[in-house]
């Protein structure tokens, strides 16, 4: 943890250091009001994700800083230092088919700019381009299955996880507000400065790539937690330097406190859920196993890292489970009902692989009978399992050991792991 951490903030220091030397050529904002923008990038690097550190949407947000800088400047970087901007930026985009609407955002407005497509061909965009499309290739050459079955099923049964817009709306207001805040320091600003649009652009496509993932989760909002606030403050700065006022950068300072007062209050991420079910684990620590039989991507990792124990879940959660059961529990239709029993088995027989190369020492069973993404379809993990004879034997080692919420604690005796 210590070291991803360690990580994480290398990755920081570096994007801050490129976006300073980016900054220090831009003679329209005084020395004072580059700082100031450097120093809210900082708060959106390491303040403001702080709940959520590490996530690929903050990883992306590190990234593509210095592309956004890059595009602010009133005079263009030379070809090498925006082939290098665009090549960093590049491995944040990629982590997420959702994160190329910004450099969109910003090639949409210097398309509108120049009232041509010739800045589609500028070397930054063209080495994105020819990146992304070798990424794509490789992944299909290396790891055919992720296309071949992956996507399949996601594209079937992950709208489970969604949330309806008006939710994901709640949860944005605060970012809306801020950009119409940042809107109004533009119109207000009679120079015009065509950095303000492209700034405002950026963050109005952060809050779209937050609705778009239709899920309404904490770390969807860290792109547009940044760059909502840099828009604000960009727009700002270069408003106070054109008027030579204070008040501006004042605006800039509340609204970075809207959003940073609550994450330091909140602080870093905690799981409750974790220091309930630690006592549960008897074994040497490093000698612990166990398994979480739950759609609830919070359950597992959390608790692996706090207990030092393997999990035997190969991914966070299993997240087959609700799509496929809510969307069985909808249709009549004999050849679709086929489908998704299938997904279920599909997803059944890999738990169960799970469940017998590990051989965790505790289970833990999602046992609430109006489970989170379900949407009301009824399932049990324990009566789904047990339809397989082997698991069904093998259960009867287990014994219920206690409660945390709605999840159940089983264990079976012993800390021996299997033999491999």
């Amino acid at each position: 943890m210590a070291t991803f951490k360690g990580f994480v903030l290398v990755l920081a220091a570096g994007s801050l250091i490129l976006s300073q030397r980016l900054l220090a050529c831009e003679t329209r904002l005084s020395s004072t009001s580059r700082r100031a923008v450097l120093a809210v990038a900082a708060v959106g690097l390491l303040l403001l994700p702080i709940g959520d550190f590490g996530q690929r949407d903050h990883l992306f947000t590190i990234m593509f800083l210095p592309f956004l800088v890059m595009n602010l400047r009133s005079a263009p970087a030379s070809g090498p230092m925006r082939a290098g901007v665009a090549v960093w930026a590049t491995f944040g985009i990629a982590l997420k088919h959702y994160f190329l609407l910004l450099p969109l955002a910003i090639l949409i407005c210097q398309m509108i700019a120049a009232r041509s497509l010739r800045p589609a061909l500028r070397v930054e965009y063209l080495v994105i381009s020819a990146l992304l499309m070798l990424y794509v290739t490789a992944s299909a050459i290396l790891h055919p299955a992720y296309f071949e079955n992956v996507v399949p099923l996601t594209m079937q049964v992950y709208g489970a996880f969604d949330v309806p817009l008006l939710f994901t709306l709640s949860r944005a207001w605060v970012l809306i507000l801020l950009l119409f805040i940042a809107l109004v320091l533009l119109v207000l600003n009679r120079a015009r400065p065509w950095s303000n649009t492209v700034a405002v652009a950026t963050g109005a496509a952060a809050i779209a790539i937050f609705l778009i993932q239709s899920k309404g989760w904490n770390y969807h909002r860290i792109p547009a937690n940044l760059y909502v606030v840099f828009a604000v403050t960009w727009a700002a700065a270069t408003l106070s330097q054109t008027r030579a006022q204070w008040w501006p950068i004042a605006i800039a300072a509340v609204s970075v406190m809207l959003l940073g007062v609550p994450a330091v209050r909140n602080g870093p991420y905690q799981s409750p859920f974790a220091h309930a079910v630690a006592p549960y684990f008897t074994c040497p620590p490093g000698e612990r196993s166990f398994q979480v039989f739950s759609a609830n991507v919070w359950t597992g990792f959390p608790l692996a890292n706090l207990v030092n124990a393997t999990s035997a879940n190969r991914a966070p959660s299993l997240w087959l489970f609700p799509g496929a059961s809510y969307r069985l529990s909808l249709t009549k239709n004999p050849a679709e009902q086929a489908v998704y029993r299938a997904t279920l088995e599909n997803a059944r027989a890999r738990v169960l692989a799970d469940f017998f190369r590990t051989a965790p020492q505790v289970v833990i069973v999602d046992e609430n009978p109006h489970k989170q993404y379900f949407n009301g379809a009824s399932f049990d993990y324990l009566d789904y399992f047990s339809e397989d004879t082997k698991f069904a034997l093998a259960w009867r080692d287990y014994a219920l050991k206690g409660h945390v919420g709605p999840f159940a604690i089983y264990a079976r005796e012993g800390c021996d792991l299997p033999d491999r």
